[in-house]
């Protein structure tokens, strides 16, 4: 504790001028220290809100993206094909995926990511033989996971 009065004799020596001028320097240092602690709080805590909103931007715009594709399988395919469909799931969550690719990349990246090493190339040659009585059909999809 004597520390601290050795402090207040030592500030009760000074001039009432330069005295002003400590407590003026000590009150805007003090002003300075909270504005970057609150600036380094809040960037953390707006930060986190802000990636928990692209999340559920996300996840809307990856279900209506699903919603469009099955609708678009559902219309294109032929009534004659019993191949079954792939489940809207796996849509949704390639789309939920390359939409957070997005994120960290380029649209014109993505588009060539997913050009090269997500869509199969579909093939013109023979078609492929019928499954044996008894057993399910291959499933087949245009799309890699």
């Amino acid at each position: 504790m004597s520390a601290l009065q050795d402090f207040f004799q030592e500030l009760s020596r000074l001039q009432p001028a330069t005295l002003a001028a400590v407590t003026a320097l000590a009150t805007a240092t003090g002003a300075v220290v909270v504005a970057v602690v609150t600036s380094v709080i809040t960037k953390f805590v707006v930060g986190a809100r802000d990636r928990q909103d692209r999340e559920v931007e996300w996840r809307k715009h990856a279900i209506e993206l699903t919603k469009l594709d099955l609708d678009r399988k559902l219309k294109t395919r032929s009534p004659t094909d019993s191949r079954p469909v792939r489940p809207s799931i796996l849509d949704f969550l390639a789309n939920y995926r390359d939409l957070q690719d997005l994120d960290k990349a380029a649209p014109r990246d993505l588009y060539k990511t997913i050009l090269a090493m997500r869509i199969k190339k579909q093939s013109t040659s023979a078609p492929e033989p019928a499954p044996k009585s008894g057993k399910e059909p291959p499933i087949t999809s245009e799309y890699d996971d």
